[in-house]
This record gives structure tokens, sequence and C-alpha cells, in this order.
């Protein structure tokens, strides 16, 4: 019976021994288990305080932005002062120019005036004005031509002198090719 109490003793032994390794297995289980959970751990506290620096970042990157923004909005306003300035300028220089064109346009008609008054041929020049100026009243509702130097032209036609005789007085008036003309 020794060796009935020793086979009992050995299989208690065994039994003991196969109960301790599967507890320390176990336990070795549940430590890898929580090794990884904390390694877990550490690797998401690693990525949060890498979001709250990316968030901090961004919040110093927003502040400088809205910063921009608002010097740009405050350059845009100058910009849109100095412009309307400007247009006025602009306006008043577009004004003046136009006054001192039409005061130059006046003055060199004014001279032009004053040369041929003061001409040899004034007497020529406002003959051949009235002519024009008569041409044009009396041929007022025409259409189809001009009056060139006091006389209608129909269009297509041209003024052609009158060609006289060898002893005769040259005229003084010519008249339009291909078409008589009456005094009126």
């Amino acid at each position: 019976m020794l060796w009935l109490r020793v086979a009992l003793l050995g299989v208690i032994l065994a039994a003991v021994a196969a109960a301790v390794i599967k507890v320390t297995s176990f336990l070795h289980e549940k430590d890898l288990m929580i090794q990884e959970r904390d390694q877990q751990i550490a690797d998401l506290r690693a990525k949060v305080e890498g979001l709250r620096i990316d968030t901090d970042r961004l919040k110093q990157s927003n502040a400088s932005l809205e910063g921009e923004v608002a010097k740009k909005r405050d350059e845009l306003a100058r910009v849109q002062r100095e412009a309307g300035v400007l247009h006025a300028t602009d306006a008043a220089s577009a004004k003046r120019l136009n006054e001192l064109e039409r005061r130059l346009s006046d003055r060199e008609h004014q001279e032009q005036m004053e040369r041929v008054r003061n001409s040899r041929r004034a007497e020529l020049a406002l003959r051949i004005t009235n002519r024009s100026a008569k041409c044009d009243l009396e041929n007022f509702f025409k259409t189809g031509g001009t009056c060139k130097n006091g006389q209608w032209v129909k269009d297509g036609e041209r003024l052609v002198p009158i060609v006289q005789p060898a002893g005769a007085q040259p005229p003084v008036e010519a008249q339009p090719a291909g078409d008589s003309h009456e005094t009126r």
C-alpha cells in the first residue's frame, strides 16, 4: 500500500502541478493581455496628445488667419477708398480736359475766322460760304446728293467746270456734270 500511497501522492502532485501550470499560464496570458491593454492605452494617450498638439496648432493657425483676413479686409477698404478718390480725381480731370479742349477749339476757330476776316480773300470766302448756305437751305429736303461749292450735285456725279471758248469771259460758277442746273 505504500506504492498505492506513493501513486496516489504522485497523482495528487501531478494534479496540483497541472493546476499550478494551468493557473500560471492563465495568469501569464492575463498578464500579456494587461500588457497589451497598457500598450494600447499608451498608444491612445500618445494619439490624444498628438491630437491636442494638432488642435492647438490649428487654433493658432485660425487666429493667425483671422488676423490676416481682418488685415486684408482693412486693406480692401483702404484700396476702395483710394479708388473712389482716384475716380473722382479722374472725372474732374476729364471734365477740365474737355473744357480746355473746348476753349482751345473755340480759340482756334476764332483765330481762323480772324485770319479769314483779315485776309485779302475774305470777300471770296464769304461769297463761297453764302452760296453753300443758300444751296443747303434750298435743297434742305432733297436726298441723294450734296451741295458742293454752292451747287447741288447728285450722288455718283461730280462737279465739272464749264469750259468756255478761248475769248469768252471765264465762268464764276461750275455746273454739275450730266445735269442742267437751274438758277433759283
